[in-house]
């Protein structure tokens, strides 16, 4: 692959890219363009694209996904998948690179978009084949959204809702209190970052945003698990230890 592509002056003025949401979508369109190989295409999941156009960037995966989708409803890319492979691709690229030497490049690995790709036994063109893989492509999105919720999420998108929904700040480059990262890294540790996500908002819901009441909310949906688990871990009588869950090394972080 070369090391770079042609980027027009002209996408300053493109519609397409001025009606993008804002300006980290724009950013993530214009630098998909340089890591495409000589064909215009590239791997279309958002966690390889996150890899490769924004390994700096700290910015979550379910957001890079909801800039694809956009920048494929707006028709500046195509998405597709071959064997549940998800690829991406930019129609009429060549004609947008002056001076492109595909024999002095790689051949391109990723398999292209062609008419002949679910085709339908009625023989369905171009154009109908796009809206079937575009909608199987959405259907696929939908099912991976659902895992990230649960494997995906990091500490990254805790520090992220945590400062959009205690701290009320927007700023990306806003710095969470020390003392305060170490309590959410403990809780991440603890009990996942989808947890702690969901915690926070159970929290706001009730107006409070202080983090005793956050954790009280962990602990509890903790022991709600662990009691429908294996309900015979009561104590006497049925009922549990009141003590219980704030001995111990994370006791600091439950109030009765």
């Amino acid at each position: 692959m070369a090391r770079g592509r042609f980027v027009s002056k002209a996408i300053s003025l493109d519609e397409k890219v001025d009606a993008l949401s804002d300006d980290t979508c724009r950013l993530l369109f214009t630098w998909l363009i340089t890591h495409l190989d000589c064909e215009g295409r590239m791997h279309g999941d958002a966690q390889t694209v996150k890899s490769i156009v924004f390994p700096r960037r700290k910015i979550p995966v379910a957001k890079i996904e909801k800039y694809l989708k956009e920048l494929e409803s707006s028709g500046l890319i195509l998405r597709y998948s071959v064997n549940e492979n998800q690829y991406l691709c930019m129609e009429n690229f060549e004609k947008h690179q002056p001076g492109l030497r595909k024999d002095k490049e790689a051949q391109s690995q990723i398999p292209a978009f062609t008419p002949d790709l679910g085709r339908s036994k009625d023989g369905n063109g171009l154009t109908q084949v796009k809206d079937k893989v575009k909608d199987k492509v959405k259907d696929k999105v939908k099912e991976e959204t659902k895992e990230e919720s649960v494997v995906s999420l990091s500490i990254e998108d805790v520090y992220e809702v945590y400062k959009k929904e205690i701290m009320g700040s927007l700023d990306e480059s806003a710095s969470i209190p020390e003392d305060m990262d170490g309590e959410l890294k403990n809780a991440v540790e603890i009990f996942s970052a989808s947890w702690v996500i969901d915690a926070i908002r159970e929290a706001v819901k009730h107006k409070r945003r202080d983090w005793r009441y956050i954790a009280g909310i962990l602990k509890n949906w903790e022991r709600e698990e662990r009691e429908a688990k294996f309900p015979s871990n009561k104590g006497p009588r049925g009922k549990q230890d009141p003590d219980k869950y704030i001995k111990g090394k994370y006791g600091h972080m439950v109030r009765r």
